[in-house]
């Protein structure tokens, strides 16, 4: 068995680079994996419409679409930058759209998720309300990009320096969902790379992060023959 664990790669609606990029990567590491969970963040913006794909993002979405048709299952876990990828997106591309999952993976349970739940920005946990989510249906997908594009200024940092304080309390959350039972913990957000083991119970308990698939080229593999192992792209 083979798992991919990648994300924050933060498209945006001129990224031409990054969708080369991220496409390639998918051609060439998560084509032979069986599963691939895409940890969030992949969008700079998205909220799912009926019927709808914004369109410079169609290239990716038919990267996923050709992944599930090959037989692999897909997961997109939604990160602070997706808001609700809605029902469409999931029929259109074959992904399973979560905010978090809970998963054997053999024999290890392992914890799966964005990990913006971690933080304490308020404004983020306002934007997951379904009041949010309701004004975005009825805006649409024009004007609801639109204010999204302007606000990205005040709300996001895709380019987020190395941070001791975060890089522990990513690590802290990971020991409290170990006492919750789980042998592996697999987040993004933090966009810091980082394995942390833990003795615990007899046995090794570990966190990954998958880091900036795009600056630092960085994600999850897990192999059967390996085990889970934090890795970097070489394009």
């Amino acid at each position: 068995m083979k798992a991919i664990f990648f994300s924050d790669a933060h498209i945006d609606k001129n990224d031409t680079q990054k969708i080369s990029f991220v496409e390639k990567f998918i051609d060439d590491v998560c084509s032979d994996a069986d599963i691939v969970f895409i940890l969030g963040d992949l969008f700079e913006f998205y909220h799912g419409y009926e019927g709808y794909i914004f369109p410079w993002y169609r290239s990716i979405t038919e990267s996923f679409k050709t992944l599930v048709e090959k037989g692999k299952t897909v997961y997109f876990i939604e990160g602070n930058h997706e808001f609700k990828m809605g029902a469409f997106f999931e029929r259109y591309t074959g992904t399973r759209c979560v905010h978090n999952i809970t998963m054997d993976i053999e024999g290890k349970k392992t914890y799966i998720s964005h990990g913006y739940e971690i933080s304490k920005f308020y404004l983020t946990k306002f934007l997951k309300t379904p009041f949010v989510s309701w004004i975005m249906d009825t805006l649409g997908p024009k004007i609801t990009w639109s204010i999204a594009s302007s606000a990205r200024i005040f709300l996001s940092n895709k380019k987020k320096p190395y941070n001791s304080k975060a890089l522990n309390l990513f690590r802290e959350y990971a020991l409290k969902k170990f006492n919750d039972g789980y042998d592996v913990v697999v987040l993004g957000h933090s966009h810091m790379a980082d394995k942390f083991e833990h003795q615990s119970g007899g046995g090794i308990k570990q966190y990954f992060n998958t880091g900036d698939i795009i600056r630092h080229c960085s994600y999850v593999e897990y192999n059967s023959a390996t085990g889970f192992e934090l890795k970097r792209f070489n394009t």
